[in-house]
Parts: C-alpha cells; sequence; structure tokens
C-alpha cells in the first residue's frame, strides 16, 4: 500500500514539474495543463506496472482439510 502511495506522490511531482516547465517555456495554459496530466498518466503508470512486479499480491492459503474421523464417528456412519 505504501508503495502505491509513493508511486502516486513521484507521478503528481513529476505531472507538476512538466507542466510548469511548459508554461516557462511559452506554452498556453491548455498545453500546460495538457502536458502535465500525460507526463502523470505516464509515471504513474510505469509506476504502477514497478510495484506490481516488485511486489506481486499475496497467495491465498490452500484450505485446511477436515479433521480426521475416528473409528468409533466412522462406524456409526
Amino acid at each position: 500500500m505504501t508503495a502505491v502511495i509513493i508511486a502516486l506522490l513521484i507521478a503528481v511531482i513529476s505531472g507538476l514539474i512538466a507542466g510548469i516547465v511548459t508554461t516557462q517555456l511559452g506554452a498556453s495554459s491548455l498545453a500546460a495543463v495538457g502536458t502535465g496530466g500525460g507526463a502523470f498518466i505516464a509515471v504513474a503508470g510505469l509506476g504502477m506496472l514497478i510495484v506490481a512486479y516488485l511486489l506481486p499480491p499475496a497467495q491465498a492459503p490452500a484450505p485446511a482439510a477436515p479433521p480426521p474421523q475416528s473409528r468409533a464417528t466412522a462406524a456409526s456412519s
């Protein structure tokens, strides 16, 4: 869970930086927002791939076997 939050925070910061750099280079506000959003999506997607690769989901434990029947219970049934 913490790795997902860290990956998303890195994506937000990179999107913000991309938008600010685009604005400082003289692009319109719409272009800056689009660039920042694209950077966010790209970094977040890459981050989620890395998190999924490094932290695979936990395997569910196998169901427990039923307790063995005693001879008295097996004979009565």
